[in-house]
């Protein structure tokens, strides 16, 4: 604390405990008698600057402790806002757009079919189940084809950057062909109702 600084509360301590030495000794000699007039004149002032000053200011001091306990209460979780925000945005861009609902599932389907080879033994209509915000649309396929096919061709299916999952799939082997099989499996993806998804 600088110098200047320490004597003047030195000061202001001692003359309060003058003025204070002053007031028991007049209180002493006198009595109350010659405080009668100063505390008439000074407790009504004392309570208009209550009042109008020291009440109103601690009200506003209390509401602004209290908006301060509610900022540091959302602080505290405004990271985990934003980090699930980012996450769900993420899964919201590895689904489809609900706009190529009717035809991103029937893509994905014959394209990748053509780039191995495998031929339709039959593909189902597509069904929509609306679930929450969200529609699971799925298509059943029926090929005929090699395991090896059937594998690399369900890999790349799943592999894709926006959500699809065979949900069911039943295979079993082909007796008029050697290694090959016969196979029938759900494809489903997630769209949400709403736009918001999509790559």
């Amino acid at each position: 604390m600088p110098p200047f600084i320490a004597a003047l509360i030195l000061k202001i301590q001692s003359f309060f405990k003058d003025m204070m030495y002053n007031i028991m000794m007049i209180y002493g000699e006198k009595g109350i008698e010659p405080f009668k007039r100063p505390l008439i004149i000074a407790g009504p002032v004392l309570l208009v600057i209550y009042s109008m000053v020291y009440s109103p200011f601690s009200k506003k001091l209390e509401t602004a402790s209290r908006n301060l306990a509610s900022i540091e209460v959302v602080s505290q979780y405004a990271a985990d806002y934003e980090e699930g925000k980012t996450r769900l945005s993420a899964y919201q861009r590895r689904l489809p757009l609900p706009k190529d609902k009717d035809e991103w599932l029937n893509y994905i389907i014959t394209s990748s079919a053509r780039s191995y080879g495998v031929a339709f033994d039959g593909v189902s209509g597509q069904k929509e189940t609306e679930i929450g915000n969200f529609i699971v649309v799925s298509r059943e396929v029926t090929v005929t084809t090699t395991y090896d096919k059937l594998g690399r061709w369900l890999a790349e299916i799943e592999n894709s950057p926006i959500f699809v999952r065979v949900v069911e799939l039943n295979l079993r082997r082909d007796s008029t062909n050697p290694g090959g099989v016969k196979v029938i499996f759900r494809l489903s993806t997630i769209l949400p109702r709403f736009a918001g998804g999509g790559a």
